[in-house]
């Protein structure tokens, strides 16, 4: 506590606060504490709001007291260096605060952070993630109540070990006691489980944690009114990803095209994309949030959910690269490492994108929230000819590969490479004529289909157009 010489008083920010006089103590107390739960700073007092430098009287025992009231009201306690200087004829008091390596800093057994301006109290999530991040503690390294071996299901944890043995050459032997396999996995802390343990190999994880669920929907149309599937899927999180991918399968559409002779069967979306987004959810999301992970599946979407944003520091553009890895839940992480649903490399989302555009996709968008984060996949735009293309039946659309290849087909040729009769030829032939998808030239026996022409391009047999300087067969 000493005497500086005169100095410019600061504008308010994140790291500075002006209080007017000594009797706003209180206030000057929740400011240490949100000033050294974040990045420390300065309490400037004898400052009005307006930024007008009015002083304070300094006595005996001034300062000293206010150190005591700090002291005393704060936890883990502070003791911030407190001076005071002159500026002109008055006097200021700075109380310098330093950053606290234990987080959150709580006044009057209130938890404080300071963000811009202001001191936020934080609520009682907010504060246990302070509390975990600045002891490099992750929310499923966690000892939940009235958890034992007994709610470990040994098949799952062999499950597990043959999984990751075949996957990442894992040195364990199958036979191994689950005991043991989650004490070398650091599931197993003080003689107890931890929520990942549970989370993973439990039994029933939902008796201990409820909000350990994945709800899965498929509404008609691209709102949320009406339902027409869906699913709440319990269980452990590893098995939640597979039932995850069968409602997704259950609930997409698969596109047939036909290259060449071959038929070939694409999903709507690419699964691979869609299985890495699930699993960031299930393994990132904020196990201490009441809120599920969420697949929505709209006529128009795709969205996976997941409570709990980014890791601070981490924006959506940060996605779109190669990005450090910053799990929120490490355990979980580092077992979904092993049997490979994660590569722990931060290439995960870049994965996705690729996956998508490689696909022919729009880039899957990505939204942050403080409280949630969303991944959203749209589908191939629809245009008239993928439309007519679906209505066509597999007969129709290899027709269409064989006119692509040998310029065009005639009706006879359609029942010997489709095997089917003259009635159901002609039926056929008539429709894509209808469609628009062929044209009919010649006459009598003579009678050839050829693709139809679209400005000076013809319609492929996966419904695209295609060049062609093929001259119609007459």
């Amino acid at each position: 506590m000493k005497k500086t010489m005169p100095t410019a008083v600061p504008q308010e920010s994140d790291t500075v606060e002006w209080k007017k006089s000594l009797g706003e103590w209180k206030e000057i107390v929740e400011t240490c504490a949100a000033l050294a739960s974040a990045d420390g700073g300065r309490i400037w007092i004898g400052v009005a709001p307006d930024g007008q430098t009015v002083g304070v009287q300094v006595g005996k025992g001034t300062m000293e007291g206010l150190a005591n009231k700090i002291a005393q009201n704060t936890s883990p306690r502070q003791t911030p260096v407190i001076s005071r200087v002159a500026r002109g004829e008055k006097t200021l008091i700075i109380v310098n605060v330093t950053e606290s390596p234990a987080k959150p800093v709580y006044a009057f057994d209130r938890p404080y952070r300071r963000s811009g301006c202001t001191n936020q109290r934080l609520s009682t999530e907010e504060a246990m993630h302070l509390f975990m991040a600045s002891r490099a503690i992750t929310w499923d390294y966690t000892l939940p109540d009235d958890a034992s071996m007994a709610d470990i299901d040994p098949a799952v944890v062999r499950r597990f070990l043959k999984v990751a043995k075949a996957e990442r050459q894992w040195d364990v032997s199958s036979d191994t006691p689950a005991e043991q396999v989650l004490r070398q996995l650091g599931l197993i802390r003080d003689n107890r489980l931890t929520v990942a343990a549970v989370l993973l190999f439990g039994r029933n994880p939902q008796r201990l944690m409820t909000q350990a669920m994945l709800r899965c929907a498929r509404f008609k149309g691209t709102n949320e009114v009406h339902f027409l599937d869906m699913k709440v899927i319990q269980g452990n999180i590893i098995e939640q990803v597979e039932e995850a991918m069968a409602f997704v399968r259950r609930n997409t559409r698969m596109a047939v095209e036909i290259k060449g002779l071959q038929r070939e069967e694409n999903w709507e979306y690419p699964l691979d994309a869609l299985r890495e987004a699930i699993v960031n959810a299930v393994c990132h999301r904020d196990y201490a949030s009441s809120a599920n992970v969420q697949v929505r599946i709209f006529d128009d979407r795709l969205d996976v959910w997941n409570p709990g944003g980014l890791p601070e520091g981490m924006t959506v553009n940060d996605l779109r690269g190669v990005h450090e890895s910053k799990p929120r839940n490490r355990l979980v992480a580092n077992a979904f490492f092993l049997i490979k649903y994660v590569e722990q490399f931060g290439t995960g989302t870049g994965r996705i994108i690729a996956d998508c555009l490689g696909h022919g996709l729009p880039e899957p968008e990505f939204e942050s929230r403080p409280d949630r984060f969303r991944a959203i996949f749209r589908p191939r735009a629809i245009t008239e000819s993928t439309k007519t293309d679906a209505e066509l039946n597999d007969r129709q659309r290899s027709a269409l590969a064989y006119i692509q290849k040998h310029g065009h087909i005639t009706r006879s040729r359609y029942e010997a490479e489709l095997g089917v009769p003259m009635r159901t030829a002609n039926r056929e032939l008539k429709d894509l004529v209808v469609k628009g998808v062929v044209l009919r030239h010649g006459a009598g026996r003579s009678f050839r289909y050829v693709l139809a022409g679209v400005g000076g391009k013809q319609v492929a047999s996966n419904g695209k157009q295609v060049a062609s300087d093929r001259k119609v067969p007459s």
